[in-house]
């Protein structure tokens, strides 16, 4: 009560002295001012503007809206009104709406429709209802007693699926399904019985069943699998799932969309809604929330930490190759990391952790910045990004994980086993691709508006990181594709970013063919080429080859042209006046250091001739940021802005920096390279591509091609009037392949 008194007393005394300063107020205007109109303070509300009354709101408002992103993404309408839109880190591949429709070769498809798959009407209704489920439903679980195979049969389909999908993703662990899964439904006596186990549990059964007849080399394959995954969906529609939701519930819905992923290249839509819908059932499980302090047993706590982190991973990946922010946000979460299955234990009796343990923390510290970072409305600072470039390469990683460049490297070597170097690979890719996929829109920045030598625009360091990823992904995967072809071929999340690795590549070559990276960026695009058109046939999207044809065809083209108008200015240079001193320099400084002289024009020219190049005059941001890479403890320059916004992250255990990629040799850290950046290269056609230069150059086109000099699509035209994902897909369009 006094409390009361005391709080009434100060609103009276404050609301004396308002009055009193808005009549000084009114005396100090009318006396300086002699106007009619009141000041905008003594306005009432009815005489001010509509917002006057939520000056908080305007405030907010007025002060932070010119710091919004102008990286909204694309939309896409067409004529009924259909609506898609992606974000600026989409992957290349999502761009089919722009791949020339006339131009899809045929490909065999299978169905996908339950009512063609042969199974009976109760069967096909039940799925009808996928993923909701029947609110009132008359059937059983009866229904599925024909469909189940022999115990036999139901363990070597087991046994595909986690020796050929699991290593990637593993939802169910393998212990947990035999334990809650198998036994239950089959018994000691190998009869099956389906009322032993819950609808949602016969889903999770079946739709392993499916992802592992997948990899069965078998004319039939195709079919039994959906069969299978028709029989998992019908099953989770027994029981609705905002009724009968459990870890179950998530498990199936999760591994459908998995399934969809390696199956079905053309369901892109569907996989990202139904990611939409497991992560709502996870939620209304309480997933996000660690569960140690609910009473439930350890088995229990293990398992849905181990789906939840598997759940998070598969988002933030979905959301980034997408384009569209995620569901799950590290922020609303205190679950914790689950327990080691898979520690590796080295000769010298150090523990490291296994593939999934690393993955989620992975996930957890760097790719879930790499949301908030690519999502983000408010303008994030290009120090911002190389602070999350140097967390992404410093996150450690086990010797067991990493990767040789090709089939074998000093000290590193692929595993014997598919499953294990699936994972050296996975590694690998996840921080490459990571790399790759926020460095791009300010590679496109930077070839736009430096095309001749993009090494001298301010954003040069995310030329070299998007190039030196591209080049690593594609090198890796050749050489993992050569031990292991299978499960390499089916696996999409790597040869999306082979495809997207070829399309930077490509964009280098296109656009900045005077570029010192120009020449072996073509060399790679080509060795890329061949790689992805070899593996990936089992599973990419039809027209994607062809892209890449077309974006190789236009490749060779300006870098000949530009080949061929340096030969003509050292040409010119040659026939001018000695006496013409002024004119002499200005085409010497032209021309020298471009990494297309001819061998006989190299040789000719001058030791002072050559003291300039590319790579020498480079910005100096780029040199700081090679540095960074080359140091072994791997600081970045300070910079003026390099604070990260506050959010939470979770740092796992180990804090000591990766050795990949930093003290073992590698031929992307190319001290050539190091000291061509550092001071000027005597030799101006030196290959700094790494591991192919020891390949083929790449052959030439055919004659009947036209030679054209490259184009500049951007001349004159803004950036700052284009956010970042229509810059790059503006881009993706102008390079003229993905259009007849």
């Amino acid at each position: 009560m006094a409390h009361a008194q005391r709080l009434s007393e100060q609103v009276k005394t404050m609301t004396g002295r308002i009055k009193e300063l808005e009549e000084a107020l009114h005396k100090s205007q009318k006396s300086n001012r002699g106007g009619s109109e009141p000041h905008p303070l003594l306005q009432t509300p009815s005489q001010s503007r509509e917002y006057a009354e939520l000056p908080e709101l305007r405030t907010i408002y007025d002060e932070e809206v010119h710091d919004v992103s102008e990286s909204i993404g694309s939309l896409s309408i067409d004529v009924n009104g259909r609506t898609k839109y992606h974000g600026e880190s989409v992957g290349s591949e999502y761009f089919q709406p722009l791949f020339p429709p006339d131009s899809y070769p045929p490909q065999q498809s299978i169905p996908t429709d339950p009512k063609y798959l042969g199974l009976p009407f109760e069967i096909v209704d039940l799925c009808n209802a996928y993923p909701f489920g029947l609110r009132d439903s008359q059937y059983t679980k009866f229904l599925f007693s024909p469909f189940l195979p022999s115990r036999e049969r139901a363990l070597q389909l087991m046994e595909l699926y986690y020796r050929n999908a699991a290593w990637m993703f593993d939802p169910i662990v393998r212990e947990d399904f035999v334990t809650n899964v198998l036994t239950p439904l089959y018994g000691h006596t190998g009869s099956a019985n389906v009322n032993n186990i819950h609808s949602h549990r016969l889903s999770v059964f079946f739709i392993v069943l499916a992802s592992g007849v997948l990899y069965e080399q078998s004319a039939s394959s195709g079919v039994i699998a959906e069969q299978y995954h028709a029989l998992s969906r019908a099953a989770l529609s027994l029981d609705p799932i905002y009724q009968d939701a459990t870890c179950a519930t998530v498990q199936a819905l999760f591994m459908a969309f998995g399934h969809i992923y390696q199956s079905d290249r053309t369901n892109n839509e569907g996989r990202w809604l139904l990611m939409g819908v497991v992560v709502r059932v996870a939620q209304l499980i309480g997933l996000q929330r660690d569960n140690a302090g609910w009473g439930l047993g350890q088995e229990e706590i293990q398992r849905r930490r181990v789906l939840f982190w598997e759940l998070y991973t598969v988002d933030a990946w979905t959301s980034i190759l997408n384009g569209r922010p995620p569901a799950l946000s590290i922020n609303h979460t205190d679950c914790w990391f689950p327990e080691d299955l898979d520690p590796t234990i080295k000769p010298s009796g150090a523990v490291e952790m296994g593939w999934h343990n690393w993955k989620v923390r992975y996930s957890a510290s760097c790719l879930g910045i790499s949301v908030q970072h690519v999502f983000n409305t408010r303008v994030p600072s290009y120090s911002a990004l190389l602070e999350l470039d140097r967390k992404i390469r410093k996150f450690n990683l086990p010797s067991h994980l990493q990767s040789p460049m090709e089939a074998s490297e000093a000290g590193r070597a692929w595993s014997p086993e598919a499953p294990r170097a699936m994972q050296q690979y996975a590694a690998l890719c996840y921080r490459e691709a990571n790399l790759m996929y926020i460095h791009r829109s300010w590679f496109v920045q930077a070839i736009r508006e430096a095309p001749v030598n993009p090494l001298q625009h301010k954003y040069a360091p995310s030329v070299l990181a998007v190039y030196r990823s591209a080049c690593r992904l594609i090198s890796s995967l050749n050489g993992l594709y050569r031990v292991h072809s299978q499960p390499t071929d089916r696996t999409w999340f790597f040869w999306s970013a082979i495809f997207s690795a070829c399309i930077v590549l490509g964009a280098i070559v296109v656009d900045s063919p005077q570029c010192t990276l120009a020449s072996n960026a073509l060399q790679e695009l080509d060795q890329g080429m061949i790689l992805y058109e070899e593996g990936s046939l089992p599973c990419r999207p039809p027209a994607t080859m062809l892209v890449l044809h077309k974006l190789r065809e236009r490749a060779f083209t300006s870098l000949q042209a530009a080949q061929r108008d340096t030969r003509q200015s050292q040409s010119r240079m040659s026939s001018i006046n000695p006496d013409d001193s002024d004119m002499l320099v200005l085409r010497t400084s032209d021309i020298v250091g471009t990494p297309f002289s001819s061998p006989a024009s190299s040789a000719s020219a001058s030791g002072s001739d050559r003291q300039s190049s590319e790579l020498s005059d480079a910005d100096p941001s780029i040199v700081q940021y090679y540095a960074a890479l080359a140091n072994p403890n791997l600081v970045l320059p300070a910079t003026r802005e390099f604070e990260l916004p506050s959010i939470q992250t979770f740092e796992p255990y180990h804090a000591a920096a990766s050795q990949e990629d930093i003290s073992a040799p590698s031929p992307f850290f190319d001290p050539a390279l190091q000291a061509a950046i550092m001071k000027p290269i005597t030799q101006t056609t030196q290959n700094i591509a790494g591991p192919s230069s020891s390949l083929p150059p790449p052959q030439p086109m055919p004659s009947s091609y036209p030679q054209v000099a490259p184009q500049n699509f951007y001349v004159n035209e803004a950036y700052n009037n284009n956010n970042q994902e229509e810059v790059w897909r503006t881009y993706i369009n102008n390079l003229g392949v993905m259009k007849p």
